[in-house]
């Protein structure tokens, strides 16, 4: 199980974020009523067919519901809730599909002879594996598959061009992460008595127990977790040393330094800082289809759509294409 779902979960990464939960609000596509009797629904210029929205929840279900030789869709599990997880799941990914391949339209960005080739073999590949039993529930032809193949080829290529675009170079000091005791407070009277005490040779953790308001414990953060002016004095501060009263738009702050540079902290922000760079790209890019472009949504074919689970087999359909075409 953790095999087939880290194989989905890498492929659905290829295109950012597209098996997070599916927040349409958040995804920038507006949704109206009702595409058409065959699609689910529509952005632009392009619909997304109910066999296509059936095949991707057939193969998440099996990759998120299946444990060993245990079902999690039996009586014996909440299934109504696992269900409606990954029916929102598949709708967030199929939605960022269709929106990166609009852009390819866009940008005349299309598919090689070569890759349409791959893309093709494993379009026979999946379609053969299919049961009879799977092909009708999905009615789905051998050229549907290659369709939904294409499109999701093109989706990843786009969001290749659109990651070897992004700066991935990330300065340490951008990066830093710093790891500190931070006092703070609103009241302006505790404040002068912190000060006092820190004058008159005081603990600080005593003071912190005593006057601090929210989290005591030992924190860790970086650039952008506090208002810029208190953020410069915090981070000029050298381990063990104590900061004076830092007077923030929000309060008072008296910071105690424990390490002015968390090496693997800082390490991994780096990652962190290049992935949100490649988020915020994406997002540009659904915010524009949000302004340029209508959408619609048949809700109620959705509302009513419940996962099959008596043969259905399939949880290949990512990882056939994976083996036949990478960007």
């Amino acid at each position: 199980m953790k095999k087939k779902l880290c194989v989905f979960l890498s492929i659905c990464a290829a295109v950012s974020l597209l098996i997070c939960g599916c927040s349409i609000g958040d995804t920038g596509i507006r949704f109206g009523s009702g595409p058409g009797v065959f699609n689910v629904f529509s952005i632009g210029n392009m619909s997304c067919p109910k066999s296509e929205v059936l095949v991707y929840l057939g193969n998440a279900k099996n990759l998120y519901g299946i444990v060993g030789d245990v079902s999690l869709w039996s009586e014996d599990y909440p299934t109504a809730s696992l269900q409606d997880g990954v029916k929102n799941n598949v709708l967030g990914h199929l939605t960022r599909v269709y929106t990166l391949d609009i852009y390819a339209q866009e940008n005349e960005i299309e598919l090689a002879d070569i890759e349409l080739s791959r893309v093709s073999d494993a379009a026979d590949e999946y379609f053969e594996s299919l049961s009879e039993t799977e092909k009708e529930y999905f009615g789905v032809t051998r050229d549907d598959i290659n369709d939904m193949y294409i499109r999701y080829a093109t989706a990843m290529k786009v969001y290749a061009d659109l990651m070897n675009q992004v700066d991935e170079e990330v300065s340490e000091d951008e990066a830093r992460i710093m790891d500190a005791y931070v006092l703070f407070t609103t009241n302006e009277s505790d404040a002068k008595k912190v000060r006092k005490g820190l004058k008159d040779g005081k603990d600080f953790l005593s003071l912190l127990s005593t006057y601090g308001e929210g989290d005591t414990g030992l924190l860790s953060f970086g650039r952008g977790t506090y208002d810029e002016s208190v953020e410069e004095k915090m981070f000029s501060l050298d381990d063990e040393e104590v900061s004076d009263q830092i007077t923030g738009p929000d309060g008072f702050y008296f910071v105690m330094c424990m390490d002015k540079y968390d090496d693997e902290l800082s390490e991994a922000n780096k990652a962190s800082i290049v992935t949100r760079r490649k988020e915020e790209v994406i997002e540009k890019i659904i915010k524009t289809q949000y302004d340029e472009y209508d959408s619609q949504f048949d809700k109620e074919f959705w509302d009513q759509l419940e996962i099959q689970d008596e043969g259905i087999e399939t949880d290949s359909f990512f990882s056939v294409l994976e083996s036949h075409l990478k960007f």
